[in-house]
């Protein structure tokens, strides 16, 4: 506790204290008056002047603190040490050139303005599962009528450049297997062209939870490899990561939250347990699970994972 209050102190300046809160001037609006009400028992911070708060001492500390601070933190808060990310990381795999995959030669996008007769079931099932055409023409989803994705709709992943990297076929007409997809590689950013990486990211599982909150980005199943694309792509951009995985897979979003808690992320613990997945929720559903997620830290996470 006092190491964090010294290193909040380089960083803020002098402070007094208030019962269980620390006040300081505040690096936002620099108002005169010490009104930055820090909390170092819950990780919380307010200014009582211009309403700037925050779950995360640790992103504080990031924005207006010097590297070295920062990493002082991180070493008091038992993360690994950013130097190391080469031995996680191999080389030769960041510099991979991204994969680039051709969709279907059937694949018709569902947001045209024509559309032949065969359109209206893959339209119909959209609607029922609660994708708008806006979020049709945003995520430029479309069906193969024929070929080998028939009766499929394919939901399209772009890289950062616009190049299609992976797709993912579902079924609109009962077919016993739902999803399809290309023989090639997951380890990808799925859509990371839609990403903005300065706001929060939601991880989900699926495509479809993924259509049901932007900035959010499915992870092609219940778990998340250190080594991967998407892992390292956190890491780099340290956007706060708002986790929605399937309730059903606890411990294994346990297991990805403590990873990213080890490098350092803002990490939230959506509430998935009464509920079938991310895609089966309304977009407010779905923003209300984000408000009410819970801030992620080693202490809590050792008391989940005990849940």
């Amino acid at each position: 506790m006092k190491d964090k209050l010294n290193i909040l102190k380089e960083v803020l300046g002098p402070y007094y204290k208030s019962r269980d809160e620390y006040l300081f001037s505040c690096p936002y609006c620099k108002h005169y008056k010490r009104k930055f009400s820090i909390n170092l028992n819950l990780g919380v911070y307010k200014c009582w002047v211009c309403d700037s708060k925050g779950k995360s001492l640790q992103r504080l500390v990031r924005r207006f603190g010097h590297p070295q601070l920062f990493q002082k933190w991180r070493q008091l808060t038992n993360q690994i040490d950013m130097s190391s990310m080469d031995t996680l990381f191999q080389k030769e795999e960041i510099a991979q050139e991204n994969q680039r995959l051709s969709l279907p030669e059937e694949f018709l996008f569902l947001g045209a303005s024509q559309l032949p007769h065969e359109a209206q079931r893959p339209l119909r099932y959209l609607k029922a599962r609660g994708i708008t055409l806006e979020d049709i023409r945003y995520y430029k989803l479309g069906f193969c009528h024929t070929g080998a994705y028939r009766n499929r709709i394919v939901i399209p992943s772009f890289d950062a450049e616009g190049y299609c990297n992976y797709f993912v076929g579902r079924s609109y007409n009962g077919d016993t297997l739902k999803y399809k997809n290309p023989p090639a590689s997951r380890n990808v950013v799925f859509n990371e062209l839609l990403i903005d990486w300065s706001e929060p990211v939601m991880l989900v599982e699926g495509p479809f939870d993924a259509l049901k909150a932007r900035n959010s980005i499915c992870i092609l199943g219940s778990t998340l490899n250190v080594k991967s694309r998407l892992f390292f792509k956190l890491v780099e951009k340290q956007s706060p990561v708002y986790v929605g995985l399937d309730g059903d897979a606890l411990q294994k979003s346990l297991r990805v939250i403590k990873n990213m808690l080890e490098y350092g992320l803002e990490v939230f613990q959506m509430d998935t347990s009464n509920i079938e997945d991310i895609g089966s929720l309304s977009y407010t559903e779905v923003e209300k699970l984000r408000e009410t997620a819970a801030p992620m830290n080693f202490e809590n996470f050792i008391f989940s994972s005990w849940q």
